[in-house]
């Protein structure tokens, strides 16, 4: 049992970097057994089409961000700190040139399947109600300044992070996620 679910995972981690270098349009069955070195039919066993497939990985993403975040939430009180820790996150992926899956998610979202974009609005869900309470409780506490609702905040937050790493890929310069992400700090302090 444990090694279908190592394959399934890795088939995932595949189809993840895939979608973050190519788009979820810009690959097939076919592209993932021949990286992974499995026949298609394994993959389809896993995950019967292409959208079980997306399904799968944005409940696993959803599902390591609000992991990401609860350990943030424990490692450090100051919400400020906890900001920088949310941005490190977003800068993984620009160290490869690439996007959070939810961002190259997000820019097909027209083809994508109903419960792919249910999933996909769910993640920006949790990522901003947890924005927006780091926020509101750093004004409070006085690490954070701020004109405004949180949750205006929290939404200009999320979405410099995903425009800066649009911006760092399509100049494939990772200065211009770190611009962006130090004005976030800056205009916050």
């Amino acid at each position: 049992m444990s090694n279908h679910k190592n394959t399934a995972e890795i088939i995932l981690d595949t189809a993840q970097y895939m979608v973050q270098e190519v788009g979820f349009n810009g690959f097939s069955y076919a592209h993932i057994a021949e990286k992974v070195g499995i026949r298609t039919a394994s993959i389809h066993y896993h995950f019967p089409n292409k959208e079980d497939l997306g399904e799968a990985l944005i409940t696993r993403y959803h599902k390591h961000s609000m992991s990401a975040i609860a350990q943030i939430d424990i490692e450090t009180q100051n919400n400020l700190e906890k900001l920088r820790k949310f941005i490190l996150i977003f800068d993984g992926p620009v160290q490869d040139y690439c996007t959070c899956l939810s961002v190259m998610l997000s820019t097909e979202l027209a083809t994508l399947s109903a419960k792919v974009r249910d999933r996909l609005a769910q993640f920006f869900t949790t990522n901003l109600t947890w924005l927006e309470r780091i926020l509101d409780q750093g004004r409070r506490e006085g690490h954070i300044n701020f004109e405004g609702a949180a949750d205006v905040q929290a939404h200009k937050f999320l979405a410099s992070l995903q425009g800066a790493q649009l911006l760092a890929r399509s100049f494939r310069d990772k200065s211009r996620f770190e611009v962006i992400a130090d004005g976030l700090i800056a205009g916050l302090t």
